[in-house]
């Protein structure tokens, strides 16, 4: 059965990007194939921390995932500092990998711009430790943003040169691109929703403050409410929002990719259901101006973050049960990355 792999970091909390973008695809795919997902929190080191903070954003994140749906009857959680076999692998594939592949990445850079004062030797390798948080359980698919897709190029590219000095292990991996995977912040459309700031709309967000981020976000010159993403980007983030959490809008498919390169543009033209309830939305709204328009928009996130946030309350009251549970999930995991790393170790003269 072809398995899935796929980590989020702890580094703040969830929001609605991160749902429609990521996690949604894992709830999907939890029921089509056996997955693995992983709270990675030895990435979030890479970036300023303190030790209180990833605690309490690992406790928060694993609480937010099983709200959301995630199924440990159906999927495997790790954590993935309780995994060595991931720093292993990691430190393997590193002796195999320039350092002119990593500098390449475009987060390298991206994340020296926004912390200067925090430059380390993580920030540079840790696209090595994400492709050996993959091929550790030779994963066959890893659902993933278009701006992850360097990192799956990367993690293709170091599976290839270990077959080809070692002898055949890996598979080449497939990424899943899901159609959510590019709402924006509600202050600035051109940058993606963020966990670590207040540009997002978070998934446990107050009431209150839900509508009051809507009723703030920024939207484009005339009261037109129509979906054109060059010439009114803020409009359209808020459209497609409440296209995909509205009853008929949440039906978007996850696009399998055999071939990275043909990802090209805005990826929501793979789903004709989401394009269509935009335009009964546009008609809706034709001539009602923007305050009506966030108004209701508030209510339709409101409404539909709402069972979610009441289970995560049942389930904060039950962490100890959770604990037993993430237990089973690391042994489970366990199993497959100790098999593979021993015989990765053996192609190599390790053991």
């Amino acid at each position: 059965m072809s398995l899935v792999f796929s980590g989020i970091r702890p580094s703040g909390r969830l929001h609605l990007g991160n749902y429609l973008g990521a996690i949604k695809s894992w709830l999907d795919l939890q029921n089509k194939y056996k997955c693995i997902y992983g709270v990675v929190d030895l990435h979030a080191m890479t970036t300023p921390f303190s030790p209180q903070e990833l605690r309490q954003n690992t406790k928060d994140l694993i609480l937010d995932l099983l709200a959301l749906g995630l199924d440990l009857k159906k999927s495997t959680l790790i954590l993935q500092s309780q995994m060595p076999e991931h720093l292993e692998l990691a430190w393997i594939l590193g002796t195999l990998c320039p350092t002119s592949w990593l500098s390449r990445i475009p987060t390298y850079k991206e994340k020296i711009r926004l912390h200067p004062e925090y430059i380390n030797l993580g920030i540079l390798s840790y696209p090595v430790l994400m492709a050996a948080d993959i091929l550790i359980y030779k994963a066959n698919f890893v659902p993933v943003g278009e701006d992850q897709l360097p990192h799956i190029e990367l993690t293709n590219e170091l599976a290839r040169r270990f077959n080809k000095k070692f002898g055949k292990t890996f598979d080449e991996i497939k990424p899943i691109i899901t159609q959510g995977a590019r709402i924006m912040s509600l202050s600035n459309p051109s940058k993606k929703m963020s966990k670590t700031s207040d540009e997002g709309i978070g998934l446990f967000d107050p009431e209150n403050e839900i509508r009051a981020k809507i009723k703030k976000a920024t939207t484009d010159s005339g009261r037109e409410i129509i979906y054109d993403p060059k010439n009114k980007p803020a409009i359209s983030n808020l459209l497609m929002i409440y296209s995909l959490l509205s009853e008929n809008g949440d039906s978007h498919r996850s696009v399998t990719v055999t071939d990275i390169k043909e990802i090209k543009g805005d990826s929501c033209r793979t789903c004709k259901a989401t394009v269509t309830n935009i335009k009964e939305i546009e008609k809706k709204y034709k001539g009602k101006g923007y305050a009506k328009f966030k108004t209701d928009l508030a209510e339709v996130v409101v409404e539909f973050l709402k069972p979610y946030q009441e289970k995560r309350e049942k389930l904060a009251k039950n962490w100890t049960k959770i604990e037993k549970s993430l237990q089973k999930s690391k042994k489970s995991a366990q199993k497959i990355a100790n098999r593979n790393l021993k015989e990765i170790k053996g192609k190599i003269g390790l053991n």
